[in-house]
């Protein structure tokens, strides 16, 4: 079964079988993870939270701990160098196939650069857009995209029981604050430690 149909089977058996709390509730739910990877993750940099607990964003919580660098950021760059030529060798660990895509810089997909790479914060992504300018433009979106969940579950009020609604409505609102911290640390963070400008000029602090 794919992830779409595992999703509308739940909806069904939780919610009931209305039309549109199927359809809203399965764009929410497959949107989901991009929404959170957005304002957390940044093409695949790794952990930048609280440690033992993990809630709430901490960009250097565990960066200088035995346990490794996750960034390893400073006034140049980002990212942790795993290839084989010049990093930890890490990518040997694929078959060859993935070995040559994550190996080299201008095969490795976007989404997992940091991981596998250490670069300049105005390095080039595939969308034109600068590492750096990305980071401060997801995090803005993962905020605005925390309400669109919001905007979709108030307009499920009518079809579902007040008591889950409510629920869930909570959470939700949650999840936007803790959006909105994240977005508001990572970005102070990353412009202070360059003093690079957002392209949009938004409030960063």
């Amino acid at each position: 079964l794919s992830g779409k149909k595992i999703i509308e089977e739940w909806i069904k058996c939780t919610f009931g079988n209305n039309e549109t709390v199927l359809n809203n509730l399965s764009e929410m739910m497959l949107k989901s993870w991009n929404i959170y990877e957005k304002y957390t993750a940044p093409l695949g940099v790794g952990w930048m939270v609280n440690p033992g607990h993990h809630y709430g964003p901490n960009v250097d919580g565990y960066e200088y701990s035995r346990w490794g660098t996750y960034h390893k950021a400073d006034h140049y760059g980002i990212g942790v160098d795993r290839t084989l030529k010049s990093g930890t060798g890490y990518t040997a660990q694929y078959r060859q196939q993935n070995f040559e895509k994550y190996e080299h810089l201008d095969s490795c997909p976007d989404e997992l650069l940091l991981f596998f790479h250490h670069v300049s914060y105005i390095y080039k992504l595939s969308n034109n857009k600068t590492v750096l300018q990305h980071i401060y433009d997801t995090h803005f979106e993962g905020v605005e995209d925390v309400q669109w969940l919001i905007d979709k579950w108030q307009g499920l009020e009518r079809y579902i029981d007040s008591k889950r609604y409510s629920s869930v409505y909570q959470r939700l609102l949650e999840q936007r604050e803790s959006a909105k911290e994240w977005r508001d640390i990572i970005n102070s963070y990353f412009y202070r430690k360059t003093m690079i400008y957002d392209e949009k000029r938004r409030k960063i602090y």
